[in-house]
């Protein structure tokens, strides 16, 4: 699948690296890490499979680096983008914006998250300053803009559902269009619906 909008972060130097780094991207959105394979990464690349153990140890070692490269660069755009946004529309906005740019990512976020996050979990664990923006996030989603929380929300819960159906959006909203009987909507137009469910709920009050 072709990514739009985001370049993908921490692509390594050198040609034969950024084509690696490019084709394990698209080999872990479409089958997962356990269903990806080196040969299928090498193939896409147009290369053989010891030029990727020449950059990289092991499929794993890969894995984590997409991994971290796109936790990086996400958190990086939504915190841009919070800098003239606040509140529960800036936070929901700024998310579905960074994960609809790029299907690719949000497909490896949402394999990842089924198979419950293992490699997040130990990313995490080796360097816990990688949640930090997501705090900070939690903050910018309490401080409103203007609009409080519905009492009961707790902010910290609503960014981190926000943030995983962003995902499963940017993922799935291209999929998704055969569903349409009328033509399915632009991606102003998903985000436009998806937001205010989130915001606002399904029922009429």
């Amino acid at each position: 699948m072709e990514t739009t909008g985001i370049t993908p972060a921490a692509a390594p130097g050198g040609r034969i690296a950024s084509r690696l780094w490019a084709a394990a991207r698209t080999e872990f959105s479409s089958r997962g890490y356990h269903g990806a394979r080196v040969q299928g990464i090498a193939k896409r690349a147009g290369c053989n499979v010891a030029l990727l153990y020449r950059h990289w140890a092991s499929k794993r070692a890969l894995y984590v680096e997409i991994l971290k490269s796109i936790w990086m660069e996400g958190s990086k755009e939504i915190a841009a983008q919070l800098e003239t946004s606040s509140g529960a529309k800036g936070v929901v906005s700024a998310y579905l914006d960074t994960r609809m740019k790029d299907p690719e990512a949000s497909q490896i976020v949402i394999r990842e998250l089924l198979d419950g996050g293992p490699f997040l979990r130990e990313i995490i664990a080796t360097d816990p300053t990688m949640v930090v923006p997501m705090r900070r996030v939690i903050e910018v989603m309490r401080q409103g803009n203007g609009h409080a929380l519905r009492a009961g929300v707790d902010p910290e819960m609503a960014v981190l559902a926000v943030a995983g159906f962003a995902a499963l959006v940017g993922a799935a909203h291209e999929g998704a269009q055969a569903f349409f009987e009328n033509g399915a909507p632009s991606s102003d137009g998903w985000k436009s619906l998806v937001s205010d469910v989130l915001l606002h709920g399904l029922e009429a009050r």
